[in-house]
């Protein structure tokens, strides 16, 4: 079983003295892919550094909408230049957040609507980031955008919005969020979503799934999320696993050969 975990932070701190063992641990399960957030500027130069440390590790790079006041002509030029010379997977995360409020909506609006132009300057999908009541917002601004793809990052949407992404051709990312004894409605939403419209993730170190009991999420995770899947939608874990990973390599453009990853 090959399973692909499309989102998530392994430069963050918490995996500072054991990313090797946490990576193994992963490959364990099935997890053959990883898919680093690079979120801002200082976690751009992390994440090519760890990608450069292992050859299963694919990046996004972008900027977070908590992190937008720090979006300028400067910063926009910097993820540029990157974008040109390192050719990653997608941009993001970006996106809004008027959740907790660590940046002026504005500023988000505009930094979410420049990363949009370069995602379709550079012909990369957009991973996105919401969380908060903005929904409105987010489809107002990627409808002047029909023809970037987009990943919405722990969808957590209504049935409008499913609906409106479904027909824009955009996928779901699904991870700990819908396992969750809260996410009742999130789970009503996602079992008319198709399985071909889904990427599985984990948000390591963030949004375990329930029943972990480590509040460190880690990579290894995916494959809880697949059997959480499987049984939300009635079907064998093995086509969970097969359909998401062929969405992964679709979405993202990465080759089959490399899924089977390691260090370099």
């Amino acid at each position: 079983m090959e399973l692909i975990d499309t989102h998530c932070h392994l430069d963050d701190d918490v995996f500072e003295n054991d990313l090797p063992a946490v990576l193994d641990h992963a490959r364990e399960t099935g997890v053959r892919r990883f898919i680093n957030i690079g979120y801002e500027p200082a976690s751009w130069e992390r994440t090519l550094a760890l990608a450069n440390q292992d050859s299963a590790i694919s990046y996004a790079l972008g900027m977070h909408p908590n992190s937008a006041d720090l979006w300028s002509s400067e910063t926009k030029a910097a993820l540029t230049m990157l974008l040109e010379r390192e050719h990653p997977v997608a941009i993001g995360e970006t996106g809004l957040d008027y959740f907790r409020e660590h940046a002026d909506h504005d500023a988000q609006r505009q930094a979410f609507r420049d990363q949009l132009d370069l995602a379709r300057r550079f012909r990369l999908p957009v991973v996105i980031h919401m969380r908060g009541d903005v929904e409105h917002d987010i489809v107002g601004v990627l409808g002047d955008f029909p023809d970037v793809r987009t990943i919405l990052h722990s969808f957590d949407g209504s049935a409008g919005l499913r609906d409106f992404l479904l027909e824009r051709g955009d996928s779901f990312g699904v991870g700990g969020l819908m396992t969750r004894a809260g996410s009742a409605e999130l789970r009503a939403v996602l079992r008319s979503v198709p399985l071909e419209s889904i990427v599985l993730e984990t948000d390591s170190p963030y949004l375990a799934p329930k029943g972990i009991k480590d509040r460190r999420n880690t990579p290894a995770s995916v494959a809880i999320v697949a059997a959480a899947l499987a049984d939300l939608i009635g079907k064998d874990i093995a086509d969970i696993a097969k359909i998401t990973t062929q969405n992964a390599l679709s979405v993202f453009g990465l080759a089959r050969a490399a899924v089977v990853g390691g260090t370099t």
